[in-house]
């Protein structure tokens, strides 16, 4: 058994009287699934439903989309289980969201991408979460010097080569985790008493072996 077909029960099991569960994806194909996967569903709810009672899992991470007459949610569990849920009917309900919550469900995808050896969205991802990070870092800059305009640099300009560091590092899923806790540090500079919580970007970390693609070269 996997968590994916785990989990799959509990949501029929937890979910209202009358509401459907209808999984698709790899989950339907148990010898596909890996440590990288997450679980497809589709809920047809006829009560509103908790995600933490739901999934049985504290929510870490998540997307949340409303469209027309559904609701699109991919969560990032705690745990590390990653969840993408389309939802009609009902809505389920979510705490509110960390103030890093992009930094942590990019990060998390970005780990599961490199993870699979799919490097370009991987690297898509973590360029995304550098690029917000040093956008904190001028608005630091900005605060210092009372201005949005500068002729040359300043003593922040060090994010710049740690950025350059940072991207210049293998490729694979710790990555991510490199990203976001360069992120971290960043967000502090605007907020000093920010701290991140990267407890399910590791557990997602610890899920799966990094396969790497051979289509390119790369090997476990």
């Amino acid at each position: 058994m996997t968590w994916q077909i785990d989990l799959l029960e509990r949501i029929r099991e937890q979910v209202p009287n009358g509401s459907t569960v209808v999984p698709y994806g790899s989950v339907t194909e148990p010898d596909l699934l890996d440590g990288w996967s997450d679980l497809d569903v589709e809920l047809q709810l006829t009560e509103d439903v908790a995600a933490q009672d739901l999934l049985g899992g504290t929510p870490w991470a998540w997307q949340d989309h409303q469209q027309v007459g559904a609701q699109h949610l991919r969560l990032v569990l705690a745990d590390g289980r990653r969840v993408d849920l389309a939802v009609r009917g009902r809505r389920i309900g979510l705490p509110t969201p960390p103030s890093d919550n992009g930094v942590r469900f990019d990060a998390a995808l970005a780990a599961a991408r490199f993870g699979r050896g799919n490097d370009l969205i991987g690297m898509h991802l973590v360029l995304g979460i550098v690029r917000a990070a040093l956008v904190d870092v001028m608005v630091a800059v900005d605060r210092d010097e009372g201005t949005v305009h500068h002729r040359s640099g300043s003593s922040r300009d060090a994010r710049a080569a740690a950025a350059q560091e940072l991207l210049t590092g293998s490729l694979g899923p710790e990555l991510a985790l490199r990203a976001a806790e360069f992120a971290e540090r960043c967000r502090a500079e605007v907020d000093p008493d920010h701290r991140g919580d990267w407890t399910g970007l590791r557990a997602l970390l610890a899920s799966g072996p990094d396969v790497r693609c051979t289509a390119h070269g790369i090997f476990p």
